[in-house]
């Protein structure tokens, strides 16, 4: 069987899977009401997902180097879809922060043993431009979740929302596997491909110096919608809307994305690149209409798919015998640093002001960017 379809089947999985991760964004608003929630408890249920996605994310990358990158890979997606529904039927903050905690582990045991699959399958000459596409497809179903969602919450109410969302990814998961299950992979892969690329110092210092992206995606994903109803005093459907803008231009961004990194290479280029997303979160305060806000959301979702796509690529070169492992890696770092995000940002609001929580955003970012030309 030709390898598109099953690496297309892989990319689909993983649309329903960015899904699962922001179909709660746009019913914070709801949840904060009906679960009685302050904003700070907003963020710590918000945090407590991408602490589940930080922890598991070497756990999933070692199981897949041991095992098959596919028993992990549809365990993960099981595990987030039963816990999306979980979400949904949560009745108070402690329920709703372990369902996302465990959510997030799923998503953690999905992550890069499926980027493992695809560059199993994939020819190595056309494994970046998939890399793309499925960097693309996490920002369409993440922005189907939001705008589409958003709306259901107002018809169904955000815990059937949710549910749906839970059923829709096991699914697909139940139709990868059936697609998947017979596929030749590698597998039993030597612990000592783990310990060499452990080893390797630019696996650690890349996710950090690029954590701009993970920033941006965290915040802008899960808690733009809540911001602009909150303090901006838009109504949901148009924050949903707005929030799912960023998201969808997310699957050209992945074609953007991938010129750019053809042409802009070098480490004056890229890291120029991540100081002007940074530079971005400063100005989002000052933005007087939705055109202006519009515009902020499409420059965050060009750049933040660049850094991701930059950064996975540069991880999957640096050892390729431990491509899943190396991947899981980056993103443990990325997660374990954007993971205190949400509550950074929320705490500064509820502290100090709003724009305060938009500067810090953007001196997170900043920072480690200067430092990518010193990368050897």
């Amino acid at each position: 069987m030709d390898y598109r379809p099953k690496a297309y089947s892989i990319i689909f999985a993983r649309s329903l899977y960015a899904l699962n991760w922001f179909d709660i964004a746009p019913a914070l608003k709801y949840i904060s009401a009906d679960l009685h929630m302050n904003v700070i408890q907003i963020g710590l249920a918000t945090t407590s997902f991408y602490i589940g996605l930080a922890l598991f994310q070497l756990v999933g990358g070692s199981l897949a180097h041991r095992i098959r990158n596919l028993v992990v890979s549809v365990t993960g997606l099981g595990i987030l879809g039963t816990f999306g529904i979980f979400s949904g039927l949560s009745t108070n903050f402690v329920e709703l922060s372990i369902s996302r905690f465990m959510a997030g582990a799923g998503s953690a045991l999905f992550f890069s043993p499926a980027l493992g699959i695809i560059s199993d399958i994939v020819p190595v000459e056309r494994y970046g431009s998939y890399v793309s596409v499925y960097n693309g497809a996490f920002s369409f179903g993440a922005g189907t979740g939001i705008f589409a969602f958003g709306y259901l919450d107002t018809i169904t109410g955000w815990r059937l929302s949710l549910v749906i969302g839970g059923l829709l990814l096991i699914l697909a998961d139940l139709a990868l596997f059936i697609l998947m299950r017979r596929e030749n992979l590698k597998k039993r892969r030597p612990m000592s491909d783990l310990i060499a690329a452990v080893k390797k110092p630019a696996l650690w210092i890349l996710p950090v110096v690029t954590v701009g992206s993970a920033v941006s995606e965290t915040i802008m994903g899960q808690l733009f919608v809540y911001y602009l109803e909150e303090y901006r005093h838009f109504s949901a459907i148009i924050a949903s809307l707005a929030g799912s803008f960023f998201l969808f231009v997310g699957l050209p961004g992945g074609f953007i994305s991938a010129f750019i990194i053809r042409r802009y290479s070098r480490k004056a280029q890229v890291t120029s690149l991540f100081v002007l997303m940074s530079l971005i979160f400063f100005f989002v305060p000052f933005e007087r209409n939705l055109a202006e806000i519009l515009i902020t959301l499409f420059a965050f979702s060009v750049l933040s798919i660049y850094g991701f796509s930059y950064l996975y690529m540069e991880a999957s070169n640096i050892n390729r015998s431990a491509v899943s492992f190396s991947l899981s890696v980056v993103n443990f770092v990325q997660m374990m640093i954007s993971s205190a995000v949400p509550y950074l940002y929320t705490y500064a609001i509820y502290s100090v002001s709003v724009n305060t929580g938009w500067y810090l955003l953007g001196i997170i970012s900043l920072v480690p960017a200067l430092f990518i030309v010193k990368i050897k």
